[in-house]
């Protein structure tokens, strides 16, 4: 009875001290799991206030640039108006790369937002086009839009929506084909939302690379051969605004045949 009595305390012994080991296990996670969101909100915050400082710097030297190309202060020649015409497009390029890095930011935090107005789509997209059609042209690209008859108003932010639709749109001349790119734009109602497709005959994505596309920083190798200066986050910040429009985005592609990039709105009567 005795050895009973010790093996059963012997027992009792080794499951308090296996749950004591477990607890201190579970402090112990919970402590670096602690320290790891206390150390992701110190460098989102540092980063954020980096970025804001990058902003307002670089839109004084915008104001700057585009006073002096009024030549307010004095007459400019050919050569320092092509100087600060390249200047203030780099320029332009590094607010809308800081205003996305921003915008990621505020995403992985769950605080991005957008204000919802009913938008007629069918504009955003003639808008659009109408924008890049020189570009087009000069990189021996056609857009063809096939203008529904009926209004394709629709509920989203309207000048988020306008982003997403010249990001596909800038993306289907920057990856067309060796020869001339025809890139079609269409919209019809599906039930009560409103599809948008942007479709071209461009290189293609990769099937290794479909489940990518919508990563953060994700770039295929064929993009950055053709694009070595993009950034692989504007299709990552489409995904969240139509998502937090209430609708969704998807694709399909096949290499060197083309890819159509679909996403749909709430249909607003």
């Amino acid at each position: 009875n005795c050895m009973a009595t010790d093996e059963e305390k012997n027992k009792e012994k080794a499951v308090r001290e296996e749950g004591q080991s477990k607890r201190t296990e579970l402090s112990r996670l919970q402590l670096e799991k602690l320290k790891k969101a206390k150390e992701k909100a110190r460098i989102s915050e540092t980063f954020s206030v980096i970025a804001h400082q990058l902003m307002n710097t670089l839109e004084l030297l915008r104001g700057y640039t585009e006073v002096l190309m009024t030549e307010t202060f004095g007459s400019l020649n050919g050569k320092q108006k092509e100087y600060l015409a390249d200047s203030l497009t780099n320029i332009k390029k590094m607010l809308k790369m800081v205003t996305e890095l921003l915008d990621i930011t505020r995403i992985d935090e769950g605080r991005y937002q957008i204000q919802k107005k009913q938008i007629d789509l069918a504009k955003v997209c003639e808008d659009v086009i109408s924008n890049f059609t020189v570009w087009a042209r000069a990189s021996n690209c056609e857009f063809i839009f096939e203008k529904p008859k009926e209004p394709m108003t629709a509920l989203t932010d309207p000048l988020k929506i306008y982003d997403v639709v010249e990001n596909f749109l800038s993306n289907a001349v920057k990856y067309k084909p060796a020869g001339k790119g025809i890139i079609t734009i269409s919209l019809e109602k599906k039930g009560d939302n409103v599809q948008f497709t942007c479709k071209d005959n461009g290189v293609g994505i990769a099937a290794e690379d479909h489940k990518k596309v919508f990563s953060k920083f994700y770039r295929s190798e064929k993009a950055f051969e053709i694009d070595p200066s993009g950034t692989g986050i504007g299709l990552y910040i489409i995904k969240s605004i139509i998502e937090l429009s209430g609708g969704k985005v998807w694709f399909e592609s096949e290499p060197d045949k083309g890819t159509a990039f679909h996403f749909t709105l709430p249909f607003i009567k």
